[in-house]
């Protein structure tokens, strides 16, 4: 929203978008992927096996490596950054390319802060506790746009005390030297890398209350932190395999009209928002437990667990897949449309946006699976179907853009498709080390959460159509009626996840 108001979708955005697609995707990877994966994995069963003081030293171990690794990953980020812009974006004017080039060398070291900040939150998810590391990347966001903010004040005064004022108090919309918009986008880009250094530090008093003590151990390298990173590196593959997509279509993007980058990004990073509270929040909680369920023998069991991740995950995401598409308009116009975000680009989101949310189930259940490969030490099959997908990717890309001659949600269509393939592989080669995951019951569910999905997302575009059109009253009564069908639609049909989450709000209610 922030971005939104005082930038729209320009080309500075553009170039933010672009310089921070490396430090993202390495966010993605090492916070939500396969380092942290890996890691709560190895780190769970050392606790199991060996106890804490064991496991604590691994993650000494983990941690200084992650300084050294990315430290100089970094230093050759910056060196190189106008290399590395030139493989994103190659269609970028070269004064777009100066400004990218510049942002990158600013934002390359979020890399090291956010990926010491994975160690912490795989210690305490696997000791756990689970509400603050979650909440981290919370404070991430708050601190990036208060610092962000602030230098954006001192390195382009005039242009923001203007939009201040346009926003308390109307009026034709302030016009920008371009200048200042640059400077005013290296602000925010200053502030982005201190919010990921907030993330990290936010989580270290729990890990000390919890008895850990950072120390260097000798050797660096034992069994347990190469089994760590031996499981990581061909996780990596294994888990990226959207966000390189994203990058391949950040470069098809840059042959685009301008503005194309930033309504990708709008809408990707809006349809991220119920990956992040569900899909990524079930797999962070099933990780560990299914890594100590395969310690302790119990393969029964572990299934089960899987099963109700992968059930809990359609429950939550299938109707908020349905919703984005049938309210992306709307919500988009909710959210973002003020300052110098115009209606048309709400428009353009908003179509980005519809096709993204053909793949949020997707997209989660991803999130779950890969943990469970990693339960059963199998980093190798996931890289391959990474691969593919990647490979599938780069050639629906192309052909959107420069075939079909679509324009930018042609490429969100094109990451959605490779989403379900990738998700399909994943579970068909799965079945070779539990093969009753996926049962007649699961099938069933799946069909009830279906149902009861359309039948309340259909509800509420039905009093959409009849209601007065107004920005707040439109999107959130609909969304509202919505989510009370969907419960009482899935109560009726007996499912596990809406008795469960009723009786929860009961206990909440009477406390």
């Amino acid at each position: 929203m922030v971005f939104a108001f005082f930038f729209g979708a320009g080309p500075a955005l553009d170039a933010f978008i672009t310089a921070f697609r490396i430090p993202n995707l390495l966010r993605d990877l090492f916070a939500e992927g396969a380092l942290s994966q890996s890691f709560v994995s190895v780190f769970s069963k050392k606790m199991v096996t060996d106890g804490d003081e064991a496991a604590f030293r691994l993650a000494s171990r983990l941690k200084i490596f992650v300084l050294i690794f990315l430290g100089i990953i970094c230093a050759l980020g910056i060196i190189f950054a106008p290399q590395i812009v030139t493989l994103l974006a190659s269609g970028f004017s070269p004064e777009k390319r100066e400004l990218t080039i510049q942002l990158t060398r600013v934002l390359f070291p979020f890399i090291l802060f956010v990926s010491l900040a994975a160690v912490c939150m795989g210690m305490l998810n696997a000791k756990g506790k689970f509400g603050l590391p979650q909440s981290a990347s919370t404070f991430f966001n708050i601190s990036s746009i208060i610092a962000g903010l602030f230098f954006s004040f001192l390195l382009s005064p005039q242009m923001m005390t203007s939009s201040f004022k346009y926003l308390v108090q109307g009026g034709d919309k302030p016009v920008y030297a371009a200048f200042e918009i640059v400077q005013a986008i290296l602000g925010m880009a200053i502030g982005t890398l201190l919010g990921g250094l907030v993330q990290w530090i936010i989580q270290v008093p729990l890990l000390f209350k919890l008895g850990f003590r950072f120390h260097f151990p000798r050797p660096l390298f034992d069994d347990n932190l190469k089994k760590v990173l031996l499981l990581t590196l061909p996780s990596i593959v294994g888990a990226s395999a959207v966000q390189v997509n994203v990058l391949i279509n950040t470069n098809f993007a840059s042959y685009l009209a301008d503005g194309s980058i930033s309504w990708l990004s709008y809408a990707f990073r809006f349809m991220q928002f119920p990956i992040g509270l569900f899909g990524v929040a079930v797999s962070l909680a099933t990780a560990p437990a299914l890594a100590r369920l395969l310690a302790q023998g119990k393969e029964g069991e572990l299934r089960q667990t899987l099963k109700g991740s992968i059930q809990m995950t359609l429950f939550l995401c299938v109707p908020s897949a349905l919703g984005l598409m049938v309210f992306a308009k709307p919500i988009i116009s909710l959210i973002y449309q003020y300052g110098h975000f115009t209606d048309y680009d709400a428009y353009q989101t908003a179509l980005a946006l519809k096709a993204y949310a053909m793949g949020l189930g997707f997209y989660a259940l991803i999130k779950v699976y890969q943990p469970a490969f990693l339960a059963f030490d199998d980093a190798k099959l996931p890289m391959r179907v990474s691969l593919i997908s990647i490979a599938v990717n780069f050639v629906l890309g192309y052909l959107m853009v420069f075939y079909f001659h679509f324009s930018h949600w042609g490429l969100a269509l094109s990451t959605s498709l490779v989403a379900s393939i990738n998700f399909a592989l994943l579970a068909f080669f799965f079945k070779k080390k539990a093969s009753d995951v996926w049962d007649n019951e699961l099938i069933a569910t799946t069909f009830k959460i279906i149902l009861a999905s359309a039948v309340s997302v259909g509800a509420g575009f039905a009093l959409q159509l009849v209601l007065p059109h107004g920005r707040l009253f439109v999107p959130l009564v609909p969304i509202l009626l919505t989510s009370l069908v969907y419960m009482a639609i899935s109560n009726a049909l007996r499912l596990e996840e809406a008795t469960a989450l009723m009786q929860s709000i009961k206990r909440k209610i009477r406390l």
